[in-house]
């Protein structure tokens, strides 16, 4: 959900609040070649209805639609202390999330019991959604060396498993496990003004198992890159524009007998967009909106998100 600038620590001291809203929306699941997943065998764990009881092995043909909505109040604290030279800063977020899950399942064959065999047609609607609180994260380590014509940034968070996540159903609005992240972040000014920015941040994370899953999965690595411009429209308003996108690789296999069968390979995803902002410098204030489009998505979902964001400075 971030934008070009915001994995760097301002540079001045105060207190930034910003309200991110986003919205990611899929409707393609990707196998480990990159190729939608048009079908799947599984075994169902309820009744499905008549004759379909649990324990039933079920093939059967997937369209699927999943959307998620952001909303997401978080606060950076520039303390105005310094460790090695470096500003020291630390970060909250709050985010809530609505996520909505529709599916139908069509053509079901093969539905394959201890006792019997049959095969027959039928199509199934699966309709979820939740509202709740998100995963918290909390940056509590953020330093930022400043220069002329660059920025460096590195920081150290975690996510704690306060979103709504029940191994049972369809739509939760968290991930059910902590998380850690490591970043490291820089940005290069070829003019003092820093009206032109190339911004490149590097994450690391690593997961703890799943809740009542017997699932660890596999740390991954994130890489965010792109390019800020701002234009100045009058005395105190910038129009900001640039390309952006995000390449992200599991680095680490996943581990537990719970993993889905289909999902075992490491995945990975790339995305690109960009962002339009106007920025206000003498209020400290600044909207913007980006847009992503992901591509060449293994294992994994393959989507597409938008975000708009409003930030100010206290």
């Amino acid at each position: 959900m971030m934008n070009i600038r915001d994995f760097l620590v301002p540079d001045k001291k105060g207190v930034y609040a910003a309200l991110y809203l986003g919205n990611y929306s899929t409707s393609e699941l990707t196998d480990q070649h990159g190729n939608a997943i048009d079908s799947a065998t599984f075994q169902a764990g309820r009744s499905l209805g008549p004759g379909i009881p649990a324990g039933a092995s079920i093939t059967a043909n997937i369209d699927a639609n999943v959307d998620m909505y952001l909303i997401a109040p978080t606060f950076v604290w520039n303390t105005g202390y310094q460790i090695f030279g470096a500003d020291y800063a630390m970060l909250l977020s709050l985010p809530f999330a609505n996520t909505t899950v529709g599916a139908s399942l069509d053509t079901l064959t093969n539905i394959n019991l201890a006792n019997r065999a049959a095969s027959f047609n039928k199509q199934l609607a699966v309709d979820d959604s939740a509202f709740d609180i998100a995963d918290i994260f909390v940056q509590p380590l953020m330093l930022g060396w400043h220069g002329k014509h660059y920025d460096v940034s590195t920081a150290y968070g975690f996510y704690a498993p306060s979103g709504k996540y029940n191994v049972d159903d369809i739509a939760n609005t968290g991930l059910g496990f902590w998380g850690h992240q490591f970043q490291l972040a820089g940005a290069y000014y070829p003019f003092e003004h820093k009206g032109t920015a190339l911004m490149l941040a590097g994450t690391y994370e690593i997961n703890h198992e799943t809740q009542g899953n017997n699932f660890t999965q596999g740390g991954h690595f994130t890489l965010n890159w792109g390019m800020s411009q701002f234009l100045p429209i009058t005395d105190n308003v910038l129009l900001e524009v640039g390309p952006a996108g995000y390449s992200q690789w599991q680095v680490q296999d996943n581990h537990g007998a719970d993993q889905p069968s289909f999902l075992n390979s490491p995945n990975q995803v790339h995305a690109v967009g960009g962002q339009i902002g106007l920025a206000l410098p003498k209020a400290d204030t600044q909207f913007t909106f980006h847009y992503f489009t992901e591509f060449e998505a293994e294992s994994r979902f393959r989507g597409d998100y938008a975000g708009f964001t409003a930030a100010i400075k206290f």
